[in-house]
């Protein structure tokens, strides 16, 4: 095949993929681009899934780009199809119906998959969050007027124990850490959280993990590690995800916690090939560590970035991030951005013109590693501002 008309194959087609796809065609990127898909329809946003979605029967994910913008876009999306393997060497795909994709660049937007809560596995009631159906399963169970158990503490617990106290259930959230948003946010944070939550009647149980269940074929109570029996109709589980990489097994690529990338989330050992989103675990060139993220903005600002390596070939900066995430639990919008570690220590002050509102800002030493707030959006916007800029010079440094 001429390598002029090998199509970039975009394998993914959520908000990374997607824009992918969308920023090559505004950089006038002209040659075929074939962006893959396993579920079917129109690709489709996912932040309100766990929040507009499970309140309201009318209200549907937003989708990325309508017919058409696909038309448009001039893509050629596969959408249904799920690929199986790589063939690093003949450099084509294979899909779970035997088709061979060839691609010429290729960009890896998988995503990541719920991590599973094992000892539930037998039991009917228990729910996951990543999809539109797996949305309206559960709101369509909201319907019954559950009892509903949340399993884990991070944004999207929360984010699913608000929406179901909107509806007025009776709700808990067990979180098997110490505080919720444990791995994101400080104890400062963590505390105003909960309080919000109690305030709205959700209950919290921290420092206890789920061993098991009790019920026939549907879920009638959780089992904790000290032997508490917790009523549940029905449960959903948040308790982090897992990288989609099951397909590159073969492919000799280094998929462990992520497809590895370096520091301009260049595959190793896979030459014209990217990651992007929550697939994606880059080495961060300040810190020569490597992370992998779940940040809705960051999985564009990726696929902007892998856009650009594809149509100039030219070295660029390595990729940065200030790690900018938001959430909406009860009215609330929280955001935070940059870091906040046991290395770093946290000062808070009421902000934003809103009795709700609040602002936490995260040192390290005397300088502004990162910030959260409640509901004070300019006063978060400045500091993220000046942690960009504060990224930029560091580089331009270190160059």
């Amino acid at each position: 095949m001429n390598s002029a008309n090998t199509p970039v194959v975009v394998v993914g087609a959520s908000v990374a993929g997607m824009r992918v796809a969308q920023a090559l065609r505004s950089r006038g990127y002209d040659r075929p681009v074939v962006l893959i898909d396993r579920e079917n329809g129109t690709p489709y946003d996912k932040p309100a899934l766990s929040k507009a979605v499970l309140t309201s029967p009318e209200t549907n994910p937003p989708a990325l780009l309508d017919e058409v913008g696909l038309r448009a876009l001039d893509v050629d999306l596969r959408a249904g199809t799920t690929v199986t393997g790589l063939d690093p060497t003949a450099r084509h795909l294979v899909t779970s119906d035997g088709e061979r994709i060839a691609f010429g660049p290729l960009v890896i937007a998988t995503g990541s998959a719920p991590r599973r809560a094992r000892p539930l596995d037998r039991f009917g009631g228990v729910h996951y969050l990543r999809t539109w159906a797996e949305a309206e399963a559960i709101r369509s169970a909201f319907a019954s007027r559950p009892r509903v158990v949340v399993v884990g503490g991070g944004f999207i617990g929360g984010e699913v124990a608000s929406s179901a106290r909107q509806l007025g259930l009776d709700v808990t959230i067990v979180e098997a850490g110490p505080r919720l948003l444990g791995r994101l946010m400080p104890s400062e944070v963590a505390k105003q959280v909960a309080q919000m939550h109690g305030e709205h009647s959700v209950r919290v149980v921290c420092g206890r993990s789920v061993v098991g269940g009790y019920g026939t074929t549907e879920i009638e109570a959780l089992e904790l590690d000290d032997g508490t029996r917790l009523p549940a109709d029905l449960v959903i589980v948040g308790i982090g995800t897992t990288p989609v990489t099951t397909w590159l097994e073969d492919a000799g690529l280094s998929t462990t916690e992520g497809v590895r990338c370096d520091s301009e989330l260049a595959v190793h050992g896979l030459r014209s090939a990217w990651a992007v989103g929550d697939v994606a675990a880059w080495t961060d060139a300040a810190t020569g560590r490597v992370r992998r993220t779940e940040h809705w903005t960051t999985a564009r600002e990726q696929a902007s970035y892998a856009a650009n390596a594809i149509v100039d070939p030219a070295p660029q900066r390595p990729f940065r991030t200030t790690g900018y995430v938001w959430s909406d639990q009860h009215g609330v919008r929280i955001q935070h951005v940059g870091e906040a570690d046991a290395t770093t220590t946290t000062r808070s002050q009421p902000a934003g013109g809103d009795e709700r509102g609040w602002l936490f800002v995260h040192h390290r030493g005397d300088d502004v590693v990162g910030a959260t707030a409640f509901n004070a959006p300019r006063e978060l916007l400045e500091i993220r501002r000046r942690l960009a800029d504060t990224r930029n010079e560091a580089q331009e440094v270190a160059q």
